[in-house]
């Protein structure tokens, strides 16, 4: 196996391509078929943050040890904070273009966004102010202190199946109501994101390494896994629940199949590691989040253009097929650009801190304050 497993990189960009076609919901309300159509994409690419998370797990396995478990895990927590703290920015600075763009109180703007209720624990844990899809990495940030405790205090014999217990929690709560009633959010670092980082980290550490002459039964596999897991959300959703899916989308989140379809999956791009190799998905996948920061900003920014030129063209361009079926494409494309362009121009690093500028500011503030202070000598 190459140092670079392509088949990962590969999949990220797959797996962000389906986030995004969760933000943009292309043909829901689009008549039954569209609704249709909506429903089977959603729910297959759910296995697209959990993933993720899978991924960050597997990654930090292969370098942390207990002596360097503090050092390598803040590392990644400043990394990962420069990057939070650089979506947060870029919400505020979405919104208060859009308002700017359609004449609206820039005030009025933000507190429509829920700036007035912010809260300490949304801001630092939930991640969920202004901007929702900025809980990922959040979650990730306190998913990756839960391991690293254990991994500090040599428990992770029982890192997978703490995690699991949580997790089970957080089914209960986010889809199996029924089954009993549990009062706070679960989609977050602790019943969600937890139990796919350590399952990463477990994937790791025991050295798993599928056969590669299997790799069609893993694909096989996770094939299946993707039907059973539309069986269930459709179960969920509209046999418990009672919803009818030509009329509306019921939300289901995560499910206890997704669990098995993202294993099938890790089974399969470990057991074919040149997978996309050749074509620009890995290349893709390197800066796959880039495309997650940018792609709600830009997702507002179509809607709005829409909101405002209806009046003018007398069309709503959302009801129109070229709109379903060109929007997430464009959105994809137009993030990766937007993002690499960031890069050429230094706003950020590429593989490192998100907030640069911060530290250059940092730095001319304290070669300025030495230059003021007197000669020791």
């Amino acid at each position: 196996m190459s140092d670079r497993i392509h088949s990962i990189d590969t999949l990220r960009a797959i797996a962000i391509f389906f986030i995004v076609i969760a933000h943009v919901q292309p043909f829901r309300g689009f008549g039954t078929y569209g609704n249709y159509i909506y429903f089977v994409l959603d729910t297959i690419g759910q296995f697209d943050v959990p993933f993720f998370f899978a991924t960050s797990g597997y990654f930090l396995a292969e370098t942390v040890n207990v002596d360097n478990v503090i050092s390598t895990v803040s590392g990644s927590i400043r990394k990962l904070g420069s990057i939070y703290l650089f979506g947060r920015l870029l919400s505020i600075t979405a919104i208060v273009g859009l308002a700017l763009f359609q004449g609206v109180p820039v005030a009025n703007a933000l507190i429509a966004r829920g700036l007035g209720d912010i809260s300490t624990i949304d801001f630092l844990y939930y991640g969920s102010a202004l901007a929702v899809p900025l809980w990922f990495l959040t979650a990730l940030i306190f998913a990756l202190i839960f391991v690293a405790c254990f991994v500090r205090f040599g428990k992770t014999r029982y890192l997978l199946p703490v995690a699991a217990l949580v997790h089970i929690v957080g089914l209960i709560g986010i889809n199996y109501q029924i089954i009993g009633n549990v009062p706070f959010r679960t989609r977050d670092a602790l019943f969600f994101g937890f139990f796919y980082v350590a399952l990463g980290y477990q994937i790791s550490s025991i050295n798993w390494t599928p056969n590669e002459n299997r790799s069609h039964i893993y694909f096989g596999a996770a094939c299946l896994l993707a039907g059973v897991q539309l069986v269930e959300q459709y179960a969920i959703g509209y046999i418990i629940r009672d919803h009818v899916l030509r009329q509306d989308i019921f939300m289901t989140e995560y499910t206890v199949s997704t669990i098995f379809f993202v294993l099938a999956l890790f089974a399969y791009v470990l057991s074919n590691p040149q997978w996309g190799k050749n074509t620009i998905l890995p290349k893709v996948g390197k800066h796959a989040l880039g495309i997650y920061l940018l792609h709600v900003p830009l997702i507002r920014l179509f809607r709005t253009i829409n909101r405002v030129w209806r009046p003018e063209i007398g069309i709503d361009l959302s009801s129109t097929l070229l709109w379903q079926l060109t929007l997430t494409p464009l959105v994809y494309a137009l993030s990766l650009a937007i993002y690499l362009f960031m890069a050429k121009i230094h706003v950020i690093e590429l593989g490192g801190s998100h907030t640069p500028w911060l530290n250059r500011i940092w730095s001319h503030s304290r070669i300025s304050v030495r230059e003021r202070s007197p000669d020791e000598n």
